[in-house]
């Protein structure tokens, strides 16, 4: 998206080309994105991933894998409607995708637009949450038996982090980004529609230590269930990574 491209900076430098418009992808292979949206089409993917790791846990995997697909297509979609201000038409079956050997996402190629859609203002998430998420969502969940709910929080977190590197770069207008940041206050959208991002952080009581012992004043809301897997242990924000500090040899 070459006109979002000078917002994707420091942290966010690494998303600028996970969205791409048709007429910039070239000639490559690329697969629809409508077989996301089914547990069928997720199978051989979500394999793919787990023998390129050595992952034997579904739940683990199906998680770790949708941290990629959320971060990648949420992250430049978060950037690029809020650098152009104008929201994105992301229905799956108008979309293909590319991924890396081991079925990680690496980037997405857009699809021509509705006929005579509407312009809507980059701080309208619809289409991301209800044509793109929510159906991913739900084959994730149908495919390994784990809440939607976790899936959610994958989704909120890499959200939440990149509206907060785009505040602190204080690139965009600030209405735009008080916007989203005002979206993540409220349990539904303004069209009344469900809203994912809301509270997907929880606050930490003084003193608490996060999973690499540093000072945490919050954490995610839910475990993303990776340590089902051996392999894994917790992310160093999950809540049930957090913990007080250890007592002094002589306070014990």
């Amino acid at each position: 998206m070459t006109s979002a491209a000078s917002f994707f900076q420091g942290y966010l430098s690494s998303f600028e080309d996970a969205l791409r418009p048709t007429d910039a992808a070239g000639p490559i292979d690329s697969t629809s994105c409508g077989a996301l949206a089914y547990s069928a089409g997720l199978r051989p993917i979500l394999d793919r991933y787990a023998a390129a790791h050595d992952y034997q846990d579904v739940r683990a995997t199906a998680s770790q894998w949708s941290k990629y697909f959320f971060s990648r297509l949420g992250v430049a979609t978060l950037v690029t409607q809020l650098a152009t201000d104008r929201a994105l038409d992301l229905c799956l079956a108008r979309m293909r995708w590319v991924s890396h050997d081991d079925g990680r996402p690496d980037f997405f190629i857009l699809g021509d637009p509705r006929p005579a859609a509407p312009i809507d203002p980059g701080s309208d998430f619809s289409s991301l949450i209800d044509d793109a998420f929510t159906p991913v969502v739900a084959a994730l969940s149908r495919y390994c038996r784990l809440s939607a709910r976790v899936f959610w929080s994958n989704a909120g977190v890499y959200f939440a982090w990149a509206l907060g590197e785009l505040e602190s770069q204080q690139r965009v207008p600030t209405d735009r980004l008080r916007a989203v940041r005002a979206l993540m206050s409220v349990p539904t959208r303004p069209d009344g529609g469900f809203n994912p991002f809301h509270r997907i952080y929880k606050d930490c009581a003084p003193g608490t230590l996060d999973g690499n012992h540093e000072p945490a004043d919050h954490c995610r809301r839910l475990c993303c269930m990776r340590d089902l897997d051996p392999q894994w242990g917790l992310c160093a924000n999950c809540p049930r990574a957090m913990h007080g500090p250890t007592p002094s040899r002589a306070a014990i």
